[in-house]
């Protein structure tokens, strides 16, 4: 079998994940990462797998499209790059809120069908869709860095964005207003997996279960 990808980024969902697969035995150990985006991953499936490290919102395109057979993102990006791949297993960490916030003085039931709201967030198609299936006209203004600040200096009405403590908004001195739903990460993978392919999704799938019924 050919060597195997397994679509993640840097940081702290990284360090999760790779914790999880070594506390299932997906992986031997943490490998060493530096600077390369292609690395070896020993494990105990007698195949060939390797992290390809991308960035974030790339991910689902990477997997959607075969360069990487598997993934990890979370839901909130899966949901805004709308890419059809499967979601065969959920981790227990990195769960949020995906919430609209802003400052305390906004009065949200004031809205109605037919105002335009200027909402800046990192997810412009959830945030279309949300204000839309409402019936009220949103103005998405799409960010990519501190989304607080737009509506701290008044870019924005809102913002709709991950809130998992709430301490960033408290800090900068905004609130939520309403929270749309939770966020959650996801094993992915293509959906033109071989038999062989699957049968190693499998084996990951049972080592990720068989290590949370023991963990609990």
């Amino acid at each position: 079998m050919s060597t195997l990808r397994i679509a993640m980024p840097k940081g702290r969902l990284m360090e999760s994940a790779l914790a999880e697969f070594e506390r299932a035995g997906i992986s031997e150990k943490a490998p060493d990462i530096g600077r390369k985006l292609v690395i070896p991953l020993k494990n105990g499936s007698g195949s060939k797998l390797e992290l390809l490290l991308v960035k974030n919102a790339d991910v689902p395109t990477y997997v959607e499209h075969g360069v990487a057979e598997f993934g990890v993102c979370g839901t909130d990006v899966l949901d805004e790059a709308d890419c059809d791949v499967m979601r065969p297993w959920t981790f227990a960490f990195g769960r949020c809120r995906i919430a609209i916030a802003g400052r305390p003085e906004v009065d949200m039931s004031r809205w109605s069908a037919g105002d335009t709201l200027l909402v800046a967030s990192k997810y412009p198609r959830i945030t279309r869709r949300h204000f839309s299936d409402r019936g009220w006209n949103a103005e998405v203004i799409k960010l990519n860095g501190s989304v607080e600040l737009a509506a701290v200096l008044g870019l924005s009405d809102v913002i709709v964005d991950l809130v998992e403590s709430g301490r960033t908004l408290k800090e900068n001195g905004l609130v939520v207003h309403e929270v749309l739903g939770e966020t959650r990460v996801k094993l992915i993978a293509t959906r033109g997996l071989t038999r062989a392919q699957n049968d190693v999704l499998a084996w990951m799938v049972d080592e990720l279960s068989a290590a949370d019924r023991d963990k609990s």
